[in-house]
């Protein structure tokens, strides 16, 4: 049985399953390392234009890493692990396609960061998150929670380790999306739909525009969407971005 499933549950759509339900689908770095090798494939691909990344069964996204597996290692073999990790981490934040996390049961320790690093999260009612790393005198998402939930929200939740339920993370912004009738699958699915439909290559800069603002200043970060706009992103003529529109104006229907 392997760890990661893959499917296409609609047009230009790719899901990827976390696909071990029998340790809450924690994360083997077997199994981090074959995400990033699909989604690596997937990045070159142009049938893909959104992926879903989910977990098995309805129980849990993610429990973060294998506990079981990082204490089999050594103390040398350990650091070389946190060191890949970080870099694969790294590299699904940046892939350059959206990224939809389909959060339906518990996210706990890097189940968390990886749904954080999703462009958007969807949940439910049984949706739980957790950032355990203070209980164990480390930190994570220092650097990126605020920019979802503001900053209050990120010491509460990184200073005191405590669980997020579903409505409380849509409230606050850790969920994107809501599906109060528990049905998280279809709610991400028809969210990646969405997407797909859009345009790949504004999707991809709007995407890195919003990656590579952090930190800069109002005026350079209106001033690189306006040189990108110009640039990657040269608009083409009036008449053939709004074809539609010009269709149906001839056509006597109204364009407001």
């Amino acid at each position: 049985m392997t760890d990661l499933l893959r499917d296409a549950p609609a047009s230009g759509v790719l899901r990827l399953t976390l696909n071990r339900p029998d340790v809450r689908n924690a994360l083997s770095l077997a199994l981090q390392r074959e995400l990033d090798a699909v989604l690596a494939d997937a990045a070159g691909d142009d049938d893909v234009r959104a992926v879903i990344v989910t977990g098995a069964g309805p129980d849990a996204f993610s429990a973060g890493y294998d506990l079981t597996e990082l204490a089999a290692m050594s103390a040398e073999a350990t650091m070389d692990a946190m060191l890949e990790r970080e870099e694969l981490l790294w590299r699904y934040l940046m892939f350059p396609k959206p990224t939809v996390a389909a959060v339906a049961g518990a996210a706990h320790g890097a189940g968390t960061i990886i749904a954080a690093c999703s462009d958007l999260r969807v949940g439910g009612p049984a949706s739980r998150f957790t950032v355990t790393a203070a209980r164990y005198g480390g930190a994570n998402l220092t650097w990126l929670l605020d920019s979802l939930v503001g900053a209050g929200q990120t010491r509460d939740l990184l200073m005191t380790s405590r669980a997020v339920g579903g409505d409380e993370a849509y409230r606050i912004g850790l969920l994107t999306r809501y599906a109060a009738d528990g049905d998280v699958e279809a709610a991400a699915l028809a969210a990646a739909i969405q997407l797909a439909e859009q345009p790949p290559e504004a999707l991809r800069e709007i995407k890195a525009l919003l990656l590579g603002g952090h930190g800069r200043d109002l005026r350079a970060r209106y001033d690189r969407e306006n040189a990108v706009s110009r640039s990657t992103l040269r608009p083409r003529p009036i008449a053939d971005l709004f074809a539609g529109f010009f269709s149906r104006d001839r056509n006597g229907v109204s364009a407001r």
